[in-house]
């Protein structure tokens, strides 16, 4: 990793890599010691995860000059072994290089803290393609996944109420300011036939990922599920979005990281850091995001969006029968995203090997979620 980082990151030619601390599904694995993140283990996961990613946080020694002090600073790297094959029989996340295209479209458009990473796709240095970004003078010994410290009780309730507010004008900003002409799953170039309608995309997204595990033998009430499914089409319920906004998707609190309270670095509160997992991300309704799965949002997230040019969420009745068609939908992926993971050895290798998934989310969403859909309103 030390390569990396001496070739892409200015004024960091004679750094060290100190410590490397990999983001994980269950919290933080330690690499290499000296990082605080070792005894941070967190009891969720991302609904980001993909298979075939891996995000690690490198804190680096960075000596200006000879005879000069070193300074700390940390920086993010997210590598991928994913073969990106376009097939229109499977649910397919992001390539590295759309990831790159987004992160570029997010911060041209908006004013979110996600860093101009660097891609990498050479090989040259690693037999990986990899996004870097820029060092950034706080270790990680200062930050925490919001995750951890609402988890760990570290969040007053003034820090928590900030933190609300800046998520939903980060929200705002992106679904108000990063805008496309056609709905779906983000393209490096524009399609031959794009899709005006989000009824029209969703649907095939949601009867794609359906029938991929089906086919897969995994046990869902399909019928039950395409009966109002078809209940909805035929109602319209999808189709009251007018604009493609930028729809981060998986998005959640493993994502954003914050300042420790005890640890204010340079006065900064609230997030200082968004990781690159816009792995799901994808063009369509706003209300899809998985930061205002129920309960949320919060007043404060809410008015921060608002504040930040976003649209009205849950309006009518009908509003929360398609939020809970989305929230379906976030446990259909997370099932099949979770049904195996590549281990991206030190040596480059890969094994594929089953994982625990979280059974009992996966399973008690889409029971609570049917038997509210049984009777839901799509009027």
């Amino acid at each position: 990793m030390q390569q990396i980082v001496r070739a892409h990151l200015a004024g960091h030619g004679q750094s060290v890599v100190k410590s490397l601390s990999q983001i994980e599904n269950t919290g933080y694995r330690q690499v290499t010691s000296g990082c605080r993140f070792s005894r941070e283990m967190t009891s969720t996961w991302p609904f980001s995860y993909t298979p075939g990613y891996r995000t690690y946080i490198l804190d680096l020694d960075s000596i200006v000059a000879p005879g000069h002090s070193k300074r700390s600073c940390s920086c993010f790297l997210m590598i991928s072994s994913q073969v990106t094959v376009v097939n229109d029989e499977t649910y397919q996340p992001n390539s590295l290089q759309l990831i790159h295209q987004i992160i570029g479209r997010i911060r041209a458009q908006t004013d979110i803290p996600i860093q101009n990473s660097i891609l990498d796709t050479s090989l040259q240095l690693v037999p990986f393609h990899y996004l870097l970004s820029p060092a950034c003078p706080i270790s990680s010994s200062n930050i925490v996944s919001l995750s951890t410290a609402r988890q760990s009780g570290l969040l007053s309730a003034k820090d928590a109420l900030l933190i609300d507010l800046q998520i939903g004008k980060c929200l705002g900003q992106l679904h108000s300011g990063v805008q496309n002409d056609w709905y779906g799953l983000p393209q490096l170039e524009a399609p031959e036939d794009p899709s005006y309608s989000w009824q029209e995309s969703f649907t095939l997204l949601f009867e794609t990922l359906l029938g991929e595990l089906e086919a897969a033998s995994v046990q869902l009430p399909y019928k039950e599920i395409r009966r109002y499914l078809s209940r909805a089409i035929g109602s319209f319920l999808f189709d009251d979005v007018e604009v493609p906004s930028l729809i981060w998707f998986t998005g959640s609190d493993h994502d954003v990281y914050i300042s420790l309270p005890s640890d204010r670095v340079a006065g900064v509160r609230g997030i200082v850091a968004i990781l690159p997992n816009v792995t799901h991300a994808l063009w369509g309704d706003p209300l899809l995001e998985t930061f205002f799965l129920p309960p949320n949002p919060s007043t404060a997230m809410l008015e921060g969006y608002s504040e930040s040019g976003g649209g009205p969420l849950t309006v009518f009745p009908r509003q929360k029968t398609k939020r809970t068609w989305y929230t379906l939908f976030l446990a259909l992926v997370v099932l099949r995203q979770r049904a195996y993971t590549i281990d991206i050895g030190a040596e480059g290798s890969e094994a594929v090997s089953t994982i625990d998934v979280n059974q009992a989310w996966v399973t008690d969403t889409v029971s609570k979620s049917i038997k509210f859909l049984r009777d839901a309103p799509t009027y």
